[in-house]
């Protein structure tokens, strides 16, 4: 009976955390779209965490087969405060766009409203030590990207389309995506595993204007203008993980091989209306990269634990992701961004038993070129340097308390306005981003 008790109650916590995770609002993301570690140890660690799993959560994101190298089955569950502050920059040189358009130079600066997100996650292992075999299941918001610049006569990207301005006005955007995935390790030998897990994606996009399609001139008045896409529209997919992991107790070395696929979703339909008011249909494909890691880790000395990842983002290779520019109808083919690599390293020292600091840093490259800022002002990935710290305490009735503080340091690219004759001399747009979170986590190992 008592057996039967414990089982329901971790069933419902595990539904609990599910339902957690599907209430996400978006982020603006660490690694171009995609967040840059999971729950307050990963977090800590800089995202290191391949072949080093220090927690369920680490374990399930970076690399399924390492759920063997877990001691024990282990539920936990964190909530991360995450704060963009986003700006968005432009200026005009007098006759820029013709004669007297404009009649002098205009320049200025919004602040996008994007505020306070947060982003909910948990994981859940069940080890036996009887058997070789692990499972887990997680959920996690993996990432996103959204801006809220209000339209100001003052910036000249954020004055009204023509003929009443000359730029995009107001500018929105807000893309999230969770991810739920049920993974199994298996444990070939005593020092190798190997694992794999279905990710099972659901998306949100929103952005206005919209400026994937083709902009319309339904008044006639010879100036097409971009339809709203504000009204956001959802999108499943599927994907896939699988890993290798590597331990030897002996010498402290851990290491580890993951491979995320792409996850291919279905084609955003967002409704919206032309000039007139008449109805028109939105449609965007935008699918989550390929993601592939190798990490080391060491734990050989007393109280330490040590790691370092190596991955690679398959941006380019991606749809929706692909070369930036206008078709024949004027509508924007591809936000333009580059594939990148990422370096994470992280360490843990336990002060005493019960409490365990880490520190971790994570860099990776821009994947957006300055010659493409105009086609990215709704989705500025471009923070490049992160720090973390962070602690656990074990508490007298089993649970673990994580904590985590990350800054993505400030970036900017800028560039020229575009249009389908080439870029537009005279003309900047320039965007800055940096990032503030705080992590907090409860975890139980069982």
């Amino acid at each position: 009976m008592h057996q039967m008790k414990s089982i329901r109650y971790w069933i419902f916590l595990v539904g609990v955390c599910f339902y957690a995770t599907l209430v996400q609002v978006p982020v603006q993301a660490q690694t171009g779209q995609l967040l840059d570690a999971i729950g307050p140890i990963n977090q800590s660690m800089g995202g290191a965490g391949t072949a080093m799993p220090l927690d369920a959560m680490g374990a399930l994101y970076w690399n399924p087969a390492s759920i063997s190298g877990l001691n024990s089955s282990e539920i936990g569950f964190a909530f991360q405060v995450f704060s963009p502050q986003t700006q968005l920059s432009s200026s005009v040189q007098a006759d820029a766009f013709g004669p007297g358009m404009p009649s002098a130079t205009i320049s200025g600066r919004t602040v996008s409203d994007s505020g306070i997100t947060p982003i909910p996650s948990f994981a859940f292992v069940c080890k036996n030590p009887n058997s070789r075999w692990t499972y887990g299941i997680s959920g996690f918001g993996i990432g996103g990207f959204g801006v809220d610049y209000a339209g100001l006569a003052e910036n000249p990207i954020t004055t009204p389309q023509p003929p009443s301005g000359f730029g995009f006005g107001p500018v929105f955007s807000s893309f999230q995506m969770m991810q739920i995935t049920p993974t199994a390790a298996l444990q070939i030998t005593d020092r190798l595993s190997i694992g794999f897990g279905i990710n099972t994606n659901w998306a949100t996009l929103a952005v206005s204007p919209f400026s994937a399609a083709a902009p319309d001139d339904a008044n006639g008045d010879s100036f097409p203008t971009y339809p709203d896409g504000s009204r956001a529209g959802t999108s499943w997919g599927l994907g896939f993980q699988t890993g290798l992991y590597y331990e030897n107790k002996q010498s402290g070395l851990h290491w580890g091989l993951s491979l995320r696929s792409p996850e291919w979703m279905q084609t955003y339909k967002i409704n919206s209306q032309d000039e007139l008011g008449a109805g028109r249909s939105l449609r965007f494909d935008l699918d989550n990269p390929l993601v592939a890691s190798m990490g080391i880790g060491y734990s050989g000395w007393e109280r330490w634990k040590l790691a370092a990842d190596v991955r690679y983002i398959d941006y380019e290779g991606t749809n929706g992701f692909q070369e930036a520019g206008f078709d024949a109808s004027g509508a924007v083919t591809g936000f333009g961004w580059k594939s990148i690599f990422i370096v994470a390293v992280g360490a843990e020292y336990h002060v005493t038993p019960k409490l365990a600091v880490r520190s971790g840093y994570t860099y990776n490259q821009n994947p957006i070129r300055d010659e493409d800022t105009f086609y990215n002002i709704a989705a500025p990935g471009i923070i490049q340097h992160h720090l973390s710290s962070g602690f656990t305490y074990d508490t007298s009735h089993g649970w673990r308390l994580s904590v985590a503080a990350m800054h993505g340091f400030k970036n900017s690219i800028s560039g020229a306005w575009q249009s389908p004759a080439g870029a537009i001399p005279g003309t900047t747009v320039s965007s800055e981003l940096s990032t503030y979170s705080i992590t907090a986590g409860l975890s139980k190992k069982f």
